[in-house]
């Protein structure tokens, strides 16, 4: 008897146990998908039971808020609370309406009679301790202080009554704020009366019976705590909902929470667990009755193919492939294999070969050619198509028929043949077409045996493409693929090696085309390289006897080689300037392609190009900035020196900023009326240790540009906000009051979202006072979409900082720039006070600017006052504040420091 192997059964075991397997994976499949779908589907339906309850509970909370409103009217709307408001007597009235008990008849919990302004006259609630507290609170709530604010600032018929939910002392209150009037409504306003329900204490209260599912009201522990609240909660027996309530903020005040028993899923679960042990029964049952029959059946004939495989493994003697323990098909495979492998080796071999010649012979990309005693007896494909010929036209004729007469004394057929003799194999030549064309070939040459006899294999292929491509790249190597011009790498060695060779002897022409930039981004790659070619064209005509290159996206360089034609190239660089001044149309676009053009000149040219290209660069910057650009920008020595001036500049700014080498001077601003120092404006001063002073207007646009002006702002402040320190000190040791501190801000400081958190630090860790830091802006820094600007001017007004607009009267928009952006401070432009004693029109419009700024609540500053009679006009025209040359220039913090302590002490 054969032993029995779980992992070596036979073929009739494995069959019936994967049909088992297979009909009790069906059925309980089955079972598990008719499950899921059926808990889907009571999920839903809990889902749709959850949402009606918490629906209904949330309308009764709504409900209740709309009730209370509506009853605030009737006390609201009476003379004897509308008496009270005005002149009455609080002991009588509360005598006579606010009984004991009176509260309760009303269903309240809290009433509260105010003024106009929110001050409270009388109030009632059911808080046995502390009550002034709670009303405090209640009347200190951010909505309803807003809307009676907010009421007080339109007419008496626009105020309306206000109700909704609060949460107070961790409870929930509905809410009802009601204009007091007489009883017919045609007095004005005389105060507001709050009612108050307390919600967590009144709800659902007599309402439970109505309502569907148990609800209940519980408080918002911490703002972080509603993302931790699960919107639905199942347990196995219930399930709950959660909602929040909205207050009369606009922001959750209190969850709501629904509880329903979970009836359909109980029910469910028994009713599917009865389902499943009946299925499962019956399944065991059919699956073993299935099982014995399948087995008998089958048995007999796997047992008969068992015994026909021994047969034949011992017929062909492969008793060592036998594996008798393996199922009766991975024996059988095993025999077909081994029969198999020995009578088709021999016959792959031969076809293996075979094929590998034919496919080199019928290749696509060799042309083969095979000789006999000069004659062609046989030539592929590829050649006849390389060649121009037919079969027929070739079969058979001399191989000299595809070489070209020459009068040379040996032909390349000859010269092949001997040095193929000498052991060469490789050969380059030219073969002739049918149509008479000579083609670049490279030919290798093998010896076979053909019919018996020597033959000889000709490989050729075609090198053309290959030539051209390495012409090409050589073209590449040294050329500009789009435009055609000399590229950056070999233009930029050719004037180095004169920079080397000929110093002082040549000149340069740089020029710039900076639109081109802007081409491929907004138009497309196809009309950028248009442009360039357009451009290239131009080169073509008014510079051609220069080498041009094209050493960026934008910028070209032309080598003058001899001082002497400098005058020619300065003639074409003016003309091609001229040519790009108008537009150029490339396909349907008009493009603007206008060049900046500077001409090296020889005297500088000893210097590395880096910085003659540099100081060209710098040129063309400062010619930009100039009212009247002339045609061709030149760079000489003074430029040269300018440009290194300004590199090293711009090189130690970083450093200057981080180590605070660009400091803050302080000009103070004094009171029109009694010329004592009201505050300081921080400017920014820089003593470079190499080039002295230099100017804000030369460093702030270099910070600009490398993107320090952020770090400059904030070092700005700092030292501002640290000065500040030192002076509040002095001056409370004084019995003084705290000075202001103005600080300018960039545009891109501004409007940087890191500024808000940097300005709460340094107030934070200088003690910065409320209103003590203005900052000022400019108005073209407010150009952008009104609403994110003020958005952004209000969360900085929030933490304390004021805002002070610069250079007032500059801009076409100042006066809309005034009534639309939440501004403190208005500062009249140095070129209006220098006008004040020559144009009268000055005068009217800065006497109209001071009086309009009083009118909006506008603090008025003038800025550049520098003598008695311009100080002592703005002082009789209401100008607060004046800042200038006739008071202080303005100093670092030492001097002031003294100045402060002492002199103006």
């Amino acid at each position: 008897m054969k032993q029995f192997r779980l992992l070596n059964l036979k073929l009739q075991t494995k069959t019936t146990l994967y049909f088992l397997i297979g009909l009790l994976g069906v059925t309980l499949s089955c079972l598990y998908i008719t499950r899921y779908f059926f808990l889907v589907s009571l999920d839903n339906l809990e889902n749709v039971e959850s949402t009606r309850a918490s629906e209904q509970a949330y309308n009764l909370i709504n409900n209740m808020v709309e009730e209370l409103e509506g009853r605030s009217y009737d006390w609201a709307y009476w003379d004897e609370t509308h008496t009270l408001l005005l002149d009455g007597s609080v002991k009588e009235y509360r005598e006579r309406n606010l009984l004991e008990g009176s509260l309760d008849s009303l269903s309240l919990d809290m009433m509260i009679f105010t003024t106009l302004r929110g001050e409270v006259i009388e109030s009632v609630t059911h808080q046995q301790e502390d009550d002034n507290r709670f009303v405090n609170n209640v009347m200190s709530e951010p909505a309803i202080r807003h809307h009676v604010q907010a009421m007080n600032k339109v007419m008496d018929s626009f105020r309306e009554s206000y109700s909704g939910l609060v949460a107070l002392d961790e409870q929930l209150w509905s809410v009802s704020l009601t204009p007091v009037r007489n009883s017919d409504g045609s007095a004005a306003s005389s105060g507001w009366l709050l009612w108050g329900q307390n919600l967590s204490l009144r709800f659902p209260g007599n309402f439970e019976s109505i309502l569907i599912a148990q609800s209940e009201i519980f408080h918002i522990g911490q703002p972080h705590q509603l993302s931790l609240i699960p919107e639905i909660d199942k347990s196995r027996h219930y399930m709950s909902r959660t909602v929040d309530l909205v207050g009369m903020s606009g922001t959750p005040v209190a969850h709501l929470k629904t509880t329903l028993e979970r009836v359909h899923f109980l029910k469910g679960n028994v009713l599917f667990s009865y389902l499943f042990m009946a299925v499962a029964f019956v399944a065991i049952v059919i699956t073993t009755i299935t099982f014995l029959l399948f087995r008998r059946r089958v048995a007999v004939r796997f047992s008969d193919l068992e015994k026909d495989i021994d047969q034949l493994f011992s017929s062909y003697q492969l008793e060592g492939l036998n594996q008798p323990n393996k199922d009766e098909l991975d024996r059988l495979v095993k025999l077909v294999q081994a029969l198999a492998s020995d009578s088709s080796t021999t016959k792959e071999m031969l076809q293996d070969t075979q094929q590998k010649f034919e496919a080199l012979y019928e290749s696509q990309t060799i042309a083969m050619v095979l000789v006999r005693g000069r004659e062609i007896v046989d030539i592929n494909k590829t050649a006849l198509g390389l060649l121009g010929y037919e079969r027929d036209e070739l079969i058979h004729q001399p191989l000299d028929l595809l070489c070209e007469d020459s009068q040379q004394p040996e032909c390349q057929i000859d010269a092949m043949y001997r040095m193929f003799q000498q052991g060469q194999t490789q050969f380059e030549a030219q073969m002739l077409t049918k149509e008479g064309e000579n083609i670049d070939c490279q030919i290798e040459v093998r010896s076979i045996r053909y019919q018996g006899n020597v033959a000889m294999m000709l490989s050729i292929r075609d090198v053309r493409v290959h030539k051209q491509q390495v012409k090409l790249i050589e073209d590449l190597a040294e050329r500009d693929h789009l435009s055609g011009l000399w590229n950056r790498k070999a233009i930029m060695e050719k004037a180095r090696g004169l920079v080397q060779s000929q110093p002082n002897q040549f000149a340069l022409i740089y020029i710039s085309i900076p639109n081109l930039m802007q081409v491929s981004e907004v138009y497309g790659h196809q009309i950028f390289d248009q442009s360039l070619e357009s451009i290239a064209c131009l080169f073509g005509t008014e510079l051609s006897l220069f080498p041009v290159g094209r050493i960026s996206s934008h910028e070209f360089l032309v080598l003058i080689e001899h001082e002497s034609d400098c005058q020619i190239a300065e003639q074409g660089a003016v003309q091609f300037k001229e040519a790009l001044s108008r537009k150029r149309q490339i396909q349907t676009l008009m493009l603007d392609l206008k060049c900046q053009i500077a001409l090296i000149e020889p005297e500088i040219t000893h210097h590395s190009l880096d910085m003659l290209i540099h100081s060209s660069i710098h040129a063309l910057e400062v010619t930009r900035n100039s009212a009247a650009p002339a045609e061709l920008t030149r760079v000489g020595c003074s430029t040269l020196e300018l440009a290194q001036a300004a590199a090293a500049i711009k090189r130690d700014l970083e450093s200057a900023i981080e180590s605070k080498e660009i400091h803050a001077h302080y000009q103070p601003i004094v009171d029109s009326k009694t010329a004592e120092i009201v505050g300081f404006e921080a400017l920014a001063r820089w003593q470079h240790p190499q080039f002295g002073f230099v100017s804000p207007a030369v460093f702030i646009p270099l910070a600009e540009r490398d993107h320090q002006i952020i770090k400059l702002g904030e070092s700005i402040l700092e030292q501002a906000c640290e000065f500040m320190t030192q002076v509040d000190k002095i001056r409370r040791s004084q019995g003084k009051t705290s000075l202001t501190i103005h600080v300018n801000l960039s545009a891109a400081h501004f409007y940087y979202p890191g500024l808000p958190d940097y300005l709460v630090h340094i107030i934070q860790r200088y003690n910065v006072l409320p209103g003590q830091l203005v900052i000022e802006v400019t108005e073209s820094m407010l150009m952008g979409i009104e609403d994110e600007v003020i958005a952004r001017m209000e969360l900085i007004k929030s933490l304390g900082v004021l805002f002070a607009l610069d250079d007032f009267g500059t801009g076409y928009s100042s006066f809309s720039t005034l009534c639309c952006f939440p501004l403190d401070i208005v500062k009249l432009d140095k070129s209006y006070i220098d006008q004040l004693e020559v144009n009268d029109r000055a005068k009217s419009l800065v006497r109209n600017i001071a009086n309009m700024a009083q009118e909006l609540g506008l603090t008025t500053v003038a800025e550049g006052v520098e003598t008695a009679s311009q100080a002592r006009k703005l002082k009789n025209w209401n100008i607060e504040e004046i800042q200038g040359f006739y008071f202080y220039k303005p100093m670092p913090e030492g001097e002031l420091i003294k100045l402060i302590t002492g002199v103006n002490g």
